[in-house]
């Protein structure tokens, strides 16, 4: 391994390396990655420039102000949607290697401007000259660091070389194949025209872009292990081509205008608008899906490995250095705490400003966005920077900021707006959440180490527990909530959840692991993380989620337990309830009309953890105002007294029902009060967990 290294080290000495250095002399204290990609960028603007130089005094010969007068309102329209779709552009995001990206993005653009070009001739061409520098100097403006910074100059020079040498060569050949401006009608050989000069186009593109994909590909040869060039030819090839996929309708829109006139030209082109903003769309959706399933793929791969890890959290870093990275879009990535250790810092020659985040970011609870015209609170004003995303890490048992995740992110397709910005919250509390929950456990453990070896497994097991479990009740206009559990032992096994969903919805979670004691404790956070993880990925369909639970569960654990589970999603607008019953004790539905009728939530399945083959049908009822939803697990009705008699379900109805009209606080107390009433001096022998929903009454 030491040798592969020490010659990819002396890859990133040879001469193009080292004359980009000249340029650009930060690249030495770069990484491997950083350095090579970096002068890629410095030397692809070294050899693009000069041909956008020679394109740009080509195209000003070339060009005749007259036209441009003549046909002055023409030329403000096209320059209109020029704009305009620039702004409707679509894209297609790929990993190419680990921790790097590229952005392939297309445009209907090019239809437009070549459609200018058959109609007017080059000097249109001058409108997306404009528009490639007014764009450059506003993300340059916006660009904090030199590699962003060089990576603009590589494509503002590229881009310009296009813009001019290839369309130029290509219209040159388009006039000496007879071709006609403005473009006459589709006759056979003014099509054969057009449509070889597209042609040419496209090949004066890959020649401007041939020593930018070379050093690309031995890039990737020196950066991949074994060698794997494959992602990054597809990449190029969608970069390059995506442009080109609309180029024949400049034909269409060329030849109509000529034959029909202004009108059907920009019927056409409001067809084409529709066209790019559902591709637009599509994009995005594409995209937000793949770094929602990323994320959650990358969430489920790091919780496994904290809880596969040595519990002192020896291992954190390096776990974090494995998954968190490709957790988010390319970007940097740190995590400290705030004893000034870093977790993690990606990339590792990247030096975040620690000291005076920390002394903003110390007094918050909750993750923040700034976009990259925001001025950023802990730096002084006026300085660059890319977008951010900020994450207190919150310690589990004082609910206090002990550290940081701070998320600088690379605008790849697209620049990052608020709303892209906040979607990543989620993701980076969960990430914040692990984190923390491995340095609570890592913690404990040590605590444990100077307590007696019986008690060190239950000590530890019963303060991670507390973590897995809602740290207040989510406030529900209309509604009152109430919970308690009551472990038998230091640990349980019973758990619940409130997953919070868009429009007003809420998942309710109550299950029991059929066991007591640490290992049912381990098995109910193992099923927590699954079920809660495949909610938020499956939403409204609970069926879905308890299938891929039980499905992972057996894969993954040997334990031979089960769990009976609850899962109900509650629309708190219409009191409607989505739900599916795995082998749980039912749920108690007390109407406030018909004198406190009781409906019984039963089974729709089997339990978790018993059948791989097992399926599980979703129901629904509705909560009206004034009714009472009663959620338990079987220690209530299971709970004996001296004489070995149970409180049983019944009683428990009975309770409920009498105790309807009071608040669903007050309610619980009483059925507890009752139970220990009726239990008296009796061990508790199982775990007890009461959540009572209580929909409030029309005033």
């Amino acid at each position: 391994m030491s040798e592969v290294q020490e010659d990819k080290s002396e890859k990133a000495r040879v001469l193009p390396v080292r004359f980009a250095r000249k340029l650009w002399p930060e690249l030495e204290s770069m990484n491997l990655q950083s350095r090579l990609v970096g002068a890629g960028d410095v030397l692809v603007f070294v050899t693009s420039a000069p041909l956008a130089v020679a394109g740009l005094i080509w195209l000003a010969l070339e060009s005749d102000l007259s036209r441009v007068w003549e046909h002055w309102g023409m030329f403000l329209l096209l320059g209109g949607l020029i704009i305009l779709f620039n702004r409707l552009n679509y894209f297609i995001i790929i990993e190419i290697r680990k921790d790097r990206y590229g952005s392939a993005d297309g445009s209907l653009v090019s239809a437009i401007l070549w459609s200018g070009v058959f109609l007017f001739g080059v000097e249109v061409l001058w409108l997306a000259v404009l528009a490639v520098i007014v764009q450059f100097g506003v993300t340059w403006r916006r660009s904090a660091s030199k590699s962003a910074r060089w990576s603009l100059l590589r494509n503002l020079a590229g881009d310009l070389a296009v813009l001019t040498l290839a369309y130029l060569v290509a219209v040159a050949c388009y006039l000496g194949w007879g071709g006609a401006i403005p473009f006459p009608d589709f006759s056979p050989p003014m099509m054969a025209a057009a449509l070889g000069a597209l042609g040419v186009h496209f090949l004066v593109v890959l020649l401007i872009w041939a020593g930018y994909l070379g050093y690309s590909i031995w890039v990737q040869k020196a950066l991949t292990e074994p060698p794997d060039v494959l992602p990054l030819l597809r990449f190029m090839l969608l970069a390059l081509g995506l442009p080109f996929l609309a180029l024949p309708f400049s034909i269409l829109l060329a030849g109509l205008y000529t034959q029909a006139g202004v009108g059907i030209y920009f019927f056409l082109i409001f067809g084409l608008v529709l066209v790019a903003l559902l591709a637009r769309r599509l994009s995005w959706a594409v995209e937000t899906g793949r770094q929602k399933t990323r994320q959650l793929e990358r969430l489920e791969q790091l919780g496994r490995a904290i809880l596969n890890a040595p519990p002192d959290a020896s291992r954190l870093a390096e776990i974090l250095r494995e998954h968190a990275p490709q957790m988010f879009p390319s970007g940097k990535l740190a995590i400290w705490l705030h004893t000034g250790e870093f977790l993690l810092r990606h990339p590792e020659d990247w030096e975040p400003p620690v000291e005076a985040l920390w002394e903003w970011a110390r007094g918050r609870d909750a993750a923040c966005a700034f976009l990259a015209k925001e001025a950023l609170p802990w730096m002084s004003d006026g300085d660059a920077h890319s977008p951010v995303v900020l994450a207190p890490i919150m310690s589990v048992d004082q609910a206090q900021p002990i550290g940081c995740i701070y998320l600088e992110l690379r605008s790849l397709a697209q620049p990052w707006d608020r709303a892209s910005l906040e979607s990543l919250f989620p993701a980076m509390h969960s990430l914040s959440d692990q984190v923390a929950s491995a340095l609570y456990q890592a913690r404990v453990y040590q605590e444990t180490l100077e307590y007696q070896a019986a008690m060190q497994e239950l000590e530890f097991a019963g303060r991670i527990q507390a973590s897995f479990l809602p740290n207040e009740l989510p406030i529900l206009p209309g509604w009152e909530l109430s919970v308690t559990l009551l472990p038998a032992r230091n640990t349980s096994g019973d758990y619940f959840d409130f997953i919070p969903f868009e429009d007003g919805k809420i998942g309710i979670l109550i299950a029991d692991v059929a066991d007591k004691g640490l290992g049912a404790a381990l098995y109910m956070a193992l099923s927590r993380t699954l079920i809660r993880t495949y909610a938020l990925e499956y939403g409204l369909q609970p069926d879905l989620v308890f299938f891929s639970t039980n499905e992972r569960i057996l894969q993954d654990a040997r334990a031979n337990l089960f769990v009976t589970s609850f899962y109900g999603i509650l629309d708190v607008h219409t009191g409607a309830l989505t739900y599916c019953n795995a082998g749980h004790s039912p749920p108690f539905l007390i109407r406030a009309q018909d004198g406190g009728r009781v409906e019984s939530l039963l089974p729709t399945g089997m339990p978790i953890g018993v059948d791989e083959d097992a399926y599980w049908k979703s129901a629904q009822v509705h909560i009206e105002p004034g009714d009472v939803l009663l959620l338990y697990t079987d220690g209530i009705p299971d709970a004996q007294n001296g004489e070995g008699m149970p409180f049983r379900e019944a009683r428990l109805i009975e309770v409920a029902q009498a105790h309807r009209h009071m608040s669903a606080q007050e309610m619980q107390t009483a059925i507890l009060e009752a139970l220990h009433e009726f239990v008296g001096d009796q061990p508790q022998f199982d775990d007890i967990t009461l959540l009572v929903v209580m929909r409030d009454r029309p005033a």
